[in-house]
């Protein structure tokens, strides 16, 4: 029995092992896949800035995709704080006033 055991004993960790490899090879693509989504999330969120603000910040537009490439996993994950800017309704009546 105990020659039995030593036979099957070696496939297995085989198949561990194996499965293991593959395990770390399909996680490995996710992990690239959401950084890229990431990636390219910030580079939308960064080119829809006004040149104003990029520049507040001290980037300039040209320097987008350069800037993200630098950052790192936890600065790729970061979400906006601000809220999503409300239209302004500009009409002529308040214009008028101000002058």
């Amino acid at each position: 029995m105990s020659a039995h055991m030593k036979y099957h004993a070696p496939d297995r960790a085989v198949t561990f092992a194996s499965n293991s490899r593959w395990t770390n090879v399909i996680l490995r693509g996710w992990q690239n896949a959401v950084q890229n989504w990431q990636r390219r999330k910030m580079i939308a969120a960064l080119e829809a800035l006004d040149d104003r603000i990029l520049l507040d910040i001290g980037i300039d537009r040209s320097e987008i995709n350069r800037v993200v490439d630098g950052f790192s996993d936890a600065e790729l994950r970061m979400a906006p704080i601000a809220p999503d800017p409300k239209p302004h309704d500009v009409s002529y009546a308040n214009l008028r006033r101000a002058a």
